[in-house]
C-alpha cells in the first residue's frame, strides 16, 4: 500500500481514535526515524517543560569511571514501604529519566511508594546490552539500599514503559538466576517485546502518530546493532524460551498501536505458563497516550496500574 491509498488507510485508522485524544493530534510532534539528535530534541521539547524535581539524585558506580544516575521520588505524607524501579520509554534511543520526572512523581504520590528512575545508556552510542546492564545495576542498588531508603526489600516492583518494558522484562529474566532480591511485581505499559515485528498490528499501523512500524524497525536496528540478525533472547523478551518464575504482571496495550498484538500475545503466553497476569486494553488509544496530559483515558490507564501496584505491594 503506497501513496494516496496509504494516506486514506491512516486517516481511517485515526477515525477510531477517542475524540478526547484526537483533540491533541495537532500538538503531537512528528517523530521520524533518521537523525538521532533531532528525534531526541523533539521528544525533549514535547515533554521536558515544568517537570517536578526529584527528591534526590544518586549516581551509582558502574566501574571504569562511569556512573548510572538514579532519580529518586519519595511520596509526601505516609509511605507504603514499597518501591518501584521506573524504566523510561523512548525506543531505546531517546528519552531520559529526567523527562519522566512528572509521571514518576504521580506514581510516587498515588502509590505511596518510593520511585527510583534509572537513566540508562541509549543506542546507537550504546547498543544492547548497555541499557539492560544499567537497569540491572539499578535494581541491585535499590535492593541493597532498601533499608536506608525506608523501603521493604520484599516489596520492590519493576515498572517499564514502551522500550522500558523490554528492559524491565530483561531485568526480571536475569533475576531468575541471580541472588538479588526478586521483583514482587512488574508493570508493562504498552510493551516493546518482539523485534520480529511480524504481528498484524505491526503490519497495519504504519503511519500512526507518535509511534509506527518504521520507528519500531529503526529503534530495534539501533538497539541491537550487530546482533540484529540473531538477537539474544533477553534483548527481545518475546524470544525467551519461557516465563516460569516471572512475578505477577500488569500489561496494558493501546488499540491503534503497532505494538498492540505483541503485548496481547505476551499476556497470553504469561497466562499459559502460570504467571498471574492482569491485562488492560484501551480502545481508541495510541502508543504514547500516557504522555498526553489531560484526557480522561490517560488518567484511567495510570490509575489502573497504580491499583495493581498498591494491591501487589500491600502488606495486608
Amino acid at each position: 500500500m503506497t501513496g494516496a491509498s496509504e494516506t486514506t488507510a491512516a486517516d481511517a485508522q485515526l477515525e477510531l481514535l477517542r475524540p478526547e485524544l484526537a483533540a491533541h493530534l495537532e500538538a503531537i510532534p512528528d517523530y521520524r526515524p533518521g537523525d538521532v539528535d533531532l528525534i531526541r530534541a523533539t521528544m525533549e521539547a514535547a515533554i521536558g517543560v515544568g517537570l517536578p524535581a526529584p527528591s534526590e539524585v544518586v549516581t551509582v558506580d558502574a566501574g571504569g569511571g562511569r556512573g548510572v544516575e538514579l532519580r529518586i521520588h519519595r511520596p509526601s505524607g505516609v509511605r507504603s514501604g514499597g518501591a518501584l524501579l521506573h524504566v523510561h520509554g523512548g525506543g531505546f534511543v531517546m528519552g531520559s529519566a529526567a523527562l519522566y520526572d512528572g509521571v514518576c512523581r504521580e506514581l510516587a504520590e498515588a502509590t505511596a511508594c518510593t520511585v527510583v528512575a534509572v537513566d540508562y545508556r541509549l543506542a546507537p552510542e550504546h547498543p544492547y546490552p548497555a541499557g539492560l546492564d544499567d537497569c540491572a545495576l539499578a535494581w541491585s542498588w535499590l535492593a541493597a539500599h532498601a533499608e536506608s531508603l525506608g523501603v521493604d526489600a520484599s516489596r520492590l516492583a519493576l515498572y517499564g514503559e514502551s522500550a522500558g518494558a523490554a528492559l524491565a522484562m530483561g531485568v526480571a529474566h536475569r533475576l531468575r538466576s541471580s541472588d538479588d532480591q526478586p521483583a514482587a511485581a512488574i508493570v508493562l505499559q504498552e510493551p516493546v517485546v518482539d523485534d520480529r515485528l511480524s504481528s498484524a498490528s505491526s503490519q497495519r499501523f504504519t503511519r500512526t502518530p507518535i509511534w509506527n512500524r518504521a520507528l519500531a524497525e529503526w529503534s530495534w536496528d539501533l538497539y541491537l546493532g550487530s546482533a540484529r540478525s540473531s538477537p539474544p533472547r533477553e534483548a527481545a523478551p518475546a524470544r525467551l524460551a519461557d516465563f516460569v518464575g516471572f512475578p505477577p504482571t500488569f500489561i496494558s496495550t493501546r488499540d491503534l498501536d503497532p505494538l498492540r498484538d505483541e503485548g496481547l500475545a505476551l499476556a497470553r503466553r504469561l497466562i499459559d505458563e502460570g504467571v498471574a497476569v492482569e491485562l488492560r486494553h484501551y480502545a481508541g488509544t495510541l502508543h504514547g497516550t500516557l504522555g498526553i496530559i489531560g484526557p480522561r483515558v490517560r488518567e484511567r490507564i495510570l490509575r489502573d496500574a497504580v491499583e495493581f501496584v498498591i494491591e501487589r505491594l500491600s502488606t495486608n
